[in-house]
């Protein structure tokens, strides 16, 4: 969950419905009801270098070699690439903001590739750049016209990209924050065809769409939606729900899924006012839905061989304290284990893991840092 920039007033969709098969997911065993934990902290060096965190942080991880991670630097239109393993920046790429190879100015999407090739997509451009800043491939979604549906309208600007790991595929979330109505897009690059599914369970995060508009002041809060790389296929999650759609490549299929948590709610409730001009009615609104539960990314753990995510609820509108909760899952996403984490003050911000370790981006001092959590099941 996060605040946005008005920027995501543009954000609209013009995708038409698709259909959908759903399940729900049986929990077995608690798997984490006695999870202990240690956890360390990990600087990175930059060298004669700098990091930018003085704004908002935007991290990437590479799937294929965990050893790395991306740190993307909008005042110098960089990305940052961060040896964990040495615990120091490796090296830089640079890139255009505007021309013929121009990444943008508002960085939605980077997903680092083979060959340090990147995903990135803003407001103004999305496709395939290499490590010398040059387009390798635009993935402009009206490039793909020749819909594998012809009763769907023409597709517009994405929310967030993917690319699959054989290259062969692209996947986008297109949508409206205040319609509340999203697509998954999958694109096949070689016949430059394109398919959408609606995800209709997830219309009601528009309830927690609200918009302060008054005379000296503007802002804009919604629910966190994101493409989940899964081990074959791709998930698709919201903050305000624990339930995710999955896309299966080989049956070209999306599924919704269903999950019976016992700790926390499978939904937020309660109705709001999309728009209001009183910062006090603005942040007493936003505290009633903070103090409610947000489900965070869908991360993969090759160690256990394990899914994870992360959930939050803040205490109270004046504490920066969360509860915060873990769920496990097997390889085919079912339910194993949840537990509340009461250790844990404030939700892990970037996490992922490494080594069988969650890593999760911390600010020590204005250094980039890590705090790594060594869990025992």
């Amino acid at each position: 969950m996060k605040k946005l920039l008005p920027l995501f007033l543009l954000l609209v969709v013009l995708a038409s419905c698709g259909g959908k098969g759903s399940a729900e997911r049986e929990k077995s065993e608690n798997t984490l009801e006695n999870l202990t934990f240690s956890v360390d902290t990990l600087i990175i060096n930059s060298g004669e270098d700098l990091f930018d965190l003085s704004g908002l942080v935007q991290l990437s991880g590479q799937s294929n070699n965990p050893n790395f991670i991306y740190l993307f630097d909008g005042k110098k239109t960089r990305i940052q690439k961060i040896d964990l393993g040495k615990r120091a920046l490796d090296t830089s790429f640079g890139f255009e903001k505007e021309g013929p190879d121009g990444i943008g100015t508002y960085i939605l999407t980077i997903q680092p590739l083979a060959k340090d090739r990147f995903l990135i997509a803003s407001f103004e451009s999305q496709g395939v750049f290499r490590s010398d800043g040059s387009k390798e491939l635009d993935l402009t979604l009206s490039k793909f016209s020749a819909s594998e549906d012809e009763s769907q309208k023409e597709i517009q600007m994405p929310y967030e990209m993917y690319v699959s790991p054989n290259g062969k595929y692209a996947y986008a979330l297109v949508g409206d924050f205040f319609e509340g109505i999203w697509h998954f897009v999958r694109i096949n690059l070689d016949s430059k065809s394109l398919k959408s599914w609606e995800l209709p369970e997830f219309n009601s995060a528009k309830n927690f769409t609200i918009q302060l508009n008054s005379d000296d002041s503007f802002n804009l809060r919604a629910e966190d939606i994101h493409l989940n790389e899964l081990n074959d296929g791709m998930a698709i999650t919201v903050g305000s729900s624990s339930l995710i759609y999955v896309y299966n490549p080989q049956a070209d299929s999306l599924q919704f899924i269903n999950f019976p948590h016992k700790l926390t709610a499978v939904e937020k409730s309660g109705t709001y006012p999309s728009e209001v001009n009183s910062k006090k009615e603005y942040d007493d609104i936003i505290a009633d839905i903070d103090a409610q539960i947000t489900y965070g990314k869908i991360v993969w753990d090759s160690s256990t061989k394990q899914y994870f995510r992360l959930g939050s609820k803040k205490l109270s509108t004046d504490s920066k304290k969360s509860e915060v909760f873990l769920y496990a899952f097997d390889k085919e996403l079912s339910l194993i284990g949840e537990q509340k984490i009461d250790a844990f003050e404030k939700t892990p911000l970037h996490y992922f893991f490494k080594d069988g370790k969650l890593y999760s981006y911390v600010n020590v001092e204005d250094e980039l840092g890590f705090a790594v959590f060594t869990f025992d099941f």
